[in-house]
């Protein structure tokens, strides 16, 4: 959108009553959600990037796959994002992750956690797998590496 359109866009926002506002922040919430996931995993993964298949560490920016940047491979070509090898690779919904977080945190059951964060109950339970096979040996750190 170019700026002009924006800036008249938002000065609209004032003009807006309590459930306009209200369904405006819940359709910006995901999008939200999904961009801290994605610089949270930038931040952690940008130190030590290498290849998963060959171990090397030069690599390229080779475009982006859903909202995550992708890399080649100098050495052997592969192509890979920064959840590849990872227990979080090929999860969808980055954007409910943090909120899901929240309900782990907070000791919610599966089919709660999944009418909460709005998944299916079988999303919330591989979920709960993935996140926890790699924090129950108290380093979340390597949830993502």
């Amino acid at each position: 959108m170019k700026a002009p359109k924006f800036e008249e866009l938002f000065a609209q926002l004032a003009l807006l009553n309590q459930p306009q506002r209200q369904q405006v922040l819940a359709a910006l919430h995901p999008a939200a959600g999904i961009d801290r996931v994605v610089a949270l995993i930038d931040e952690i993964r940008s130190k030590g990037r290498c290849c998963p298949d060959c171990a090397c560490e030069h690599c390229h920016r080779h475009g982006q796959a859903n909202d995550l940047q992708r890399y080649r491979c100098c050495a052997c070509g592969r192509t890979f994002n920064d959840l590849t090898g990872t227990p979080l690779a090929r999860l969808r919904h980055k954007g409910k992750w943090l909120e899901y977080l929240g309900t782990v945190l907070d000791s919610r059951t599966v089919r709660s956690a999944a009418k909460r964060v709005g998944v299916h109950h079988n999303t919330t339970f591989r979920w709960r797998h993935r996140f926890l096979d790699r924090v129950k040996d108290d380093r979340p750190e390597r949830l993502i590496g």
